[in-house]
């Protein structure tokens, strides 16, 4: 799989896939400024796509890959407009992710699981 990753963004922005619903197995796309080079299993299978721009704007979505995933080509480009985040995907496989998306807050739901996750690692 290649990633290309463009425009406004800082060494914060991660990309990632993860694959399962209770055993997760994460696989990074992009992070600290560099893409991560990966072999996914070649079956069809569901994927989340994971962006995380700095600690409170996020991207979320299910990717169905219907062939194998490791033949794509995924590229993400950043922008800011009116003090939103905006991101162009680019896919050779999946149709559905060739779209602009705006990134939005962590929900309150994550935020507070993400706070009581930090308290819990500094009292351990």
């Amino acid at each position: 799989m290649k990633i290309i990753v463009s425009g406004e963004f800082d060494e914060n922005l991660t990309i990632s896939l993860s694959q399962g619903t209770w055993n997760t197995t994460t696989y990074p796309l992009f992070e600290k400024l560099n893409s991560i080079d990966i072999e996914l299993d070649r079956e069809p299978n569901i994927y989340r796509l994971t962006i995380k721009y700095n600690a409170e704007k996020v991207y979320f979505e299910n990717i169905l890959y219907m062939s194998n995933p490791n033949l794509d080509e995924l590229s993400f480009y950043f922008y800011k407009e009116s003090e939103r985040i905006f991101c162009k995907i680019k896919s050779e496989r999946v149709m559905e992710l060739n779209k602009e998306i705006v990134l939005g807050e962590l929900p309150d739901s994550l935020k507070e699981l993400k706070n009581v996750l930090k308290d819990y690692d500094e009292e351990s």
